[in-house]
């Protein structure tokens, strides 16, 4: 079914919303890029000379430049997140440091440290559906795996990828 927008004075014909934030604008990019990645895998052409060159990339690049912005936001403006149903303190995965350790810990990971996590990670892993290589996968799912060190400790950070978009959304506003 056709949907006619030229009588809507908002969009004058072209469906075009002026009003977003970078933010999110960069939120839909990466929840597009997550739930595009099965049905985009699966058509050849597209699979093999685009989707497996950029699809990583673009999701880590984008997760890096959401963690920047709001981390700084997050600092100035700690005070106007209180009584909303995220904030960011809000739990978007889990962090384990030592993870190679008998004395590893584990430890529910909040939208803030996860920024932080983002920004200093050295290495990062997708979790990756059917995956036979790093080239050869039938979609990237949403969870990923950031690893770094902090004062001489190792750590690595499973992040929920949509978690984290929903509460960025709740708390950017």
């Amino acid at each position: 079914m056709e949907f006619i927008t030229n009588d809507n004075p908002w969009i004058n014909g072209y469906p075009i919303h002026e009003s977003y934030s970078l933010l999110d604008l960069k939120a839909f990019h990466l929840v597009s890029i997550l739930n595009a990645s099965m049905v985009s895998n699966n058509i050849e052409d597209l699979n093999t000379f685009l989707i497996k060159e950029y699809e990583m990339s673009e999701v880590s690049r984008i997760l890096l430049e959401i963690a920047v912005q709001i981390r700084s936001q997050i600092d100035q403006d700690s005070p106007i997140f209180e009584g909303r149903k995220y904030n960011p303190n809000s739990i978007t995965g889990k962090l384990t440091i030592n993870p190679q350790s008998n004395l590893c810990k584990t430890k529910d990971l909040s939208f803030r440290e996860a920024c932080n996590k983002i920004i200093h990670a050295k290495h990062i892993n997708f979790d990756l559906s059917n995956a036979i290589s790093i080239k050869e996968y039938d979609s990237i799912n949403p969870i990923i795996y950031l690893y770094g060190d902090l004062n001489g400790n190792e750590w690595k950070s499973q992040l929920d990828i949509l978690k984290f978009i929903s509460i960025l959304i709740c708390i950017k506003n």
